[in-house]
């Protein structure tokens, strides 16, 4: 992604940011009922009201415009996240909570998840998240900042760090042991969010979970 984006997403007038608003909403829309293979830039166009041509006035190009659409497919976790971390007590249970509330719903949208944070234009995330969340600040406002540092970063081993890091100050874990262990749990998750793409093993989101939190549960022990 060019930075374009991020410096002048700041000097914007509102009318710019509602149709940068628009388009997400739209290609959200187009998203969720053509998949990632039927979405075009003329659906996504025609559902905002405007011509195709205006879209690049926003956007580099179609999958630039899909990864925004594909952050807003975060709302319903952030907010779930959000009352689900309340009644969390420390680091170690705010962890776990993180990946159990983020399971249930990359697990039932396979393929949006794993082409966003794994896909061909995951080095682009963390700049369009930065956009994204300038356009919806309300999304993320409610989270401590361990939790927005996690929210605001594209890389999935970066959005460990912070919540791994906290484990070690509340002694959870041993220091030496953070590294290890934002690295090694993205890249199980990541595993196990790839098998659900495979339509020919029909795996079960919840089944899937339950597997991988025996995993989450297990490495987290070994670092102790």
């Amino acid at each position: 992604m060019s930075g374009v984006y991020i410096v002048d997403i700041k000097e914007m007038d509102i009318k710019k940011k509602r149709v940068m608003v628009y388009f997400i909403e739209a290609a959200r829309e187009v998203l969720s009922s053509c998949g990632v293979d039927g979405i075009t830039i003329r659906k996504i166009a025609g559902m905002a009201g405007y011509n195709s041509a205006t879209l690049y006035n926003y956007f580099d190009d179609l999958q630039h415009l899909v990864l925004f659409a594909s952050i807003s497919y975060l709302r319903e976790y952030v907010s779930a996240l959000s009352n689900n971390l309340r009644p969390c007590k420390n680091a170690k249970e705010r962890y776990r909570m993180v990946y159990v509330t983020f399971d249930y719903f990359s697990f039932r949208s396979p393929e949006i998840f794993y082409n966003m944070f794994f896909g061909s234009q995951k080095a682009k995330l963390t700049d369009i998240i930065t956009v994204y969340y300038d356009l919806f600040p309300d999304e993320i406002k409610n989270h401590t900042d361990a939790v927005r540092g996690m929210l605001t970063q594209g890389n999935m081993y970066l959005r460990d760090k912070p919540l791994v890091t906290e484990l070690a100050k509340e002694g959870f874990i041993k220091d030496d042991r953070v590294t290890y262990l934002y690295e090694i749990m993205p890249r199980v998750h990541q595993s196990y969010l790839h098998e659900m793409l495979d339509k020919n093993l029909s795996l079960d989101p919840d089944a899937q979970h339950r597997k991988f939190i025996d995993v989450f549960d297990y490495l987290v022990k070994t670092a102790e």
